[in-house]
């Protein structure tokens, strides 16, 4: 058996495109030559049955492990052999043709994100619903309508994602959020949703975190000046309201 750590390049975090790229056109896209670490995730951490590293890329490509969600195996990723009877241990960079033993800083590398991510999303008005949405950058701007902005009202390595132009773009208004001393800190204008924020990416809330939030953003707001302050009144939209 052959103990290996596969890595990919995170095409959200890829702004120079070195994706996919063979490893002697990397110096074109970047400022070094050198594999950025830092680009790419874990993607796969087992044993598996090879002899040598040609057999790790047939596996990646044709029989992938169950469980295995990254992509096949292509130019750019790195594969770490950690420990093998028939391959010298060390990291191998998938070049074009055959692969490039390189050096690379797998501590820089992050673990895999959750592929989709269990939140509460909230809408003007409508109720608190638990939902899950994708992980990617492309599918947290669709939740929201627009560029992400994270907002930290929360003592609990919990954040609220919403839309950053979500006030000058005519969104409606959503919730309003408090502070410890109950005055009102913030209104969100437009959807945005309740997630975790605990590591490097957007992650699932727990089942306590998703009750607690759902109860306390359960219902949409309708908002009042009175006497030069905004004030906030939750209410209980019409059946013909959810229905929208």
């Amino acid at each position: 058996m052959t103990d290996i750590r596969i890595y990919q390049i995170d095409l959200d975090r890829d702004h120079d495109g070195v994706a996919f790229e063979p490893y002697a056109s990397l110096s074109r896209w970047q400022d070094s030559p050198d594999v950025n670490a830092s680009l790419y995730e874990t993607v796969f951490k087992g044993e598996i049955e090879a002899k040598d590293i040609e057999d790790i890329y047939r596996i990646f490509n044709t029989e992938k492990p169950e469980g295995y969600e990254g992509r096949s195996l292509s130019v750019s990723d790195v594969v770490e052999i950690v420990k093998s009877d028939d391959i010298k241990p060390g990291f191998y960079y998938c070049d074009s043709i055959g692969f490039k033993a390189v050096p690379f800083d797998a501590e820089l590398a992050q673990e895999m994100r959750e592929k989709s991510i269990t939140v509460v999303m909230l809408e003007p008005g409508k109720v608190a619903r638990t939902a899950v949405i994708g992980s990617s950058l492309e599918d947290l701007q669709k939740a929201v309508g627009g560029c992400i902005e994270a907002f930290y009202p929360f003592e609990e390595e919990v954040c609220i994602v919403c839309n950053d132009e979500g006030k000058m773009n005519g969104m409606s208004p959503c919730r309003a959020i408090y502070g410890e001393d109950g005055k009102m800190m913030d209104i969100i204008f437009g959807p945005c949703f309740i997630c975790d924020c605990s590591g490097e990416n957007f992650g699932s809330l727990s089942q306590d975190q998703i009750k607690r939030y759902t109860e306390q953003f359960k219902n949409p707001e309708r908002y009042y000046r009175i006497d030069g302050d905004i004030k906030a009144v939750p209410y209980e939209p019409k059946v013909t309201d959810l229905a929208r």
